[in-house]
């Protein structure tokens, strides 16, 4: 599960480095600041895919290696469903106010830095953990399709 982790982590990264890096090109464009049309350079999109691919592919083989687990072991105590909902309510709120504190203090400097600040990138990648890790839990606990019927034992 720690290398699911350690891929999410990565695909999450590249996906906020270039989010951050499409939106500080386009503002600075808009706000006529700096030379060229406005477009970010093909790595950064191509670097935005692989980061989504490698979000998925871990979330999809850390939900079905979870789910594996629970079947093999059905009475492995977990985290109760209000701790996950309430992980997952404070992740997303951390990322949604996060994103408005960054867009207000872009607005308010001179010049847009077309630099991307790697501890934004990081603190949004930790929140975004914070409501990815609960999803996969709570997936393979009330996802009827990785779930496996008790067979009675004769």
């Amino acid at each position: 599960m720690g290398f699911f982790l350690a891929v999410a982590a990565v695909g999450l990264t590249m996906m906020f480095y270039s989010f951050e890096r499409l939106s500080l090109v386009q503002l600075a464009h808009t706000l006529g600041q700096g030379e060229g049309d406005g477009r970010a350079p093909g790595t950064v999109q191509a670097a935005l895919f692989v980061g989504l691919a490698l979000l998925n592919v871990s979330a999809l083989f850390a939900l079905n290696r979870w789910a594996h687990f629970l079947r093999e072991f059905p009475k492995t105590s977990q985290a109760p469903v209000w701790f996950l909902v309430a992980l997952l309510l404070f992740g997303g709120a951390t990322m949604v106010w996060a994103l408005a504190t960054h867009s207000g203090w872009l607005r308010t400097l001179d010049e847009v830095p077309l630099s991307v600040s790697w501890g934004y990138i990081g603190f949004q990648v930790v929140a975004a953990l914070l409501v990815l890790i609960p999803l996969v839990l709570l997936g393979a606990r009330w996802s009827p399709g990785y779930k496996r019927e008790s067979k009675p034992t004769s």
